[in-house]
């Protein structure tokens, strides 16, 4: 199973004088892969999910006599992560299912024991309510 700290740990080779893919559209797109998986393990809905026919279509701009990350390296990242989605270890492509909802917490217990005698107070603590 592919984790997001899978994907946050990866480090593609850099390009500069072969074709390589745009960084930051690369980037741009793991993160939203990050964010998927994360919702897949914390139950949370991502704000845009990522399903694996997102994965088969996303086309990254190539780079050439510029940085890029090594187009081979990415498309079998791009590969795990298409795998991961289609088996079920993260978020498939049908809707999100509905948030979890919590019980209020418990009220907050009363300020005196039951069956302890308070105390005797002046009158000038119950005027100032202490």
């Amino acid at each position: 199973m592919l984790t997001p700290e899978d994907v946050l740990n990866v480090q593609f080779a850099p390009t500069k004088f072969r074709d390589g893919y745009d960084q930051d559209a690369v980037d741009d797109f793991l993160d939203r892969v990050v964010a998927t998986l994360r919702a897949a393990q914390t139950g949370v809905p991502a704000a845009a999910p990522v399903t694996a026919a997102d994965v088969e279509a996303v086309r990254f701009s190539s780079t050439r006599f510029r940085e890029g990350y090594d187009q081979e390296q990415v498309d079998a990242l791009l590969d795990r992560v298409r795998e991961s989605l289609r088996h079920g270890s993260a978020v498939s492509d049908a809707p999100p299912a509905t948030p979890a909802t919590f019980d209020a917490p418990p009220p907050p217990a009363p300020a005196t024991t039951p069956g302890l005698i308070e105390p005797p107070r002046g009158w000038l603590q119950r005027l100032l309510g202490r």
